[in-house]
């Protein structure tokens, strides 16, 4: 497989420059939201933007730097979302946190599903697993820490399969509702936080 270039050709050093990238990310996240990946292509984000392909190829080589780049903007939004939530939720219960981190993850897919859907595909296609580290490093010490907290009610001690599983588990429950629909169903959230507080709590029986 060849290597894709995810890397911005060079960074904005002034605030004109700054701009223009702020510009053309900002026409590419339209673009994906109202065509997704179907109507996603350099020629398009340019036209959206209003600067020239030469511009846009200024700073992003191809369409999947530009892809790249969204992705990571929204991953460190996430995680500074999960970091705000578990640490306003100090002195909450288990139960209250894990609904709040429920309705973020609702919240997420459902705000802009086409937007979220691309990234999500685009995620697992492209090959960024050093970019996103540190957004994914984040969001284990921010749960963890929310289950250390609460130590005491879980079935087991804390370990970080724990958080992976955790996100597994609202995600395939949310992204299997946001298919079918545009708007969450209502008992949705419920449904989420019943998942992971049975996955956290419930002793299993040794046979």
């Amino acid at each position: 497989m060849p290597r894709i270039d995810l890397h911005p050709r060079k960074s904005p050093r002034q605030a004109r420059s700054a701009d223009t990238v702020e510009t053309i990310l900002a026409a590419a996240t339209r673009v994906l939201e109202r065509e997704s990946l179907a109507g996603f292509n350099t020629n398009r984000v340019a036209e959206v933007a209003g600067v020239s392909v030469g511009s846009l190829y200024q700073y992003f080589p191809n369409k999947s730097a530009l892809i790249a780049a969204l992705i990571d903007r929204q991953q460190s939004a996430i995680a500074q979302a999960i970091e705000d939530c578990v640490a306003a939720h100090e002195g909450h219960s288990l139960l209250d946190a894990l609904a709040a981190l429920a309705d973020l993850g609702v919240e997420q897919q459902y705000r802009r599903p086409l937007l979220s859907a691309a990234l999500d595909h685009e995620e697992t296609r492209l090959p960024l697993g050093k970019r996103l580290r540190e957004s994914e490093q984040r969001i284990g010490a921010a749960v963890m820490s929310l289950l250390y907290r609460h130590e005491e009610e879980l079935a087991t001690p804390p370990k970080p399969s724990d958080v992976q599983d955790i996100f597994v588990i609202a995600k395939a429950l949310i992204e299997a509702d946001a298919m079918a629909g545009r708007t969450p169903p209502p008992d949705l959230r419920d449904r989420v936080v019943r998942a992971l507080w049975g996955y956290l709590t419930a002793k299993v029986p040794l046979a």
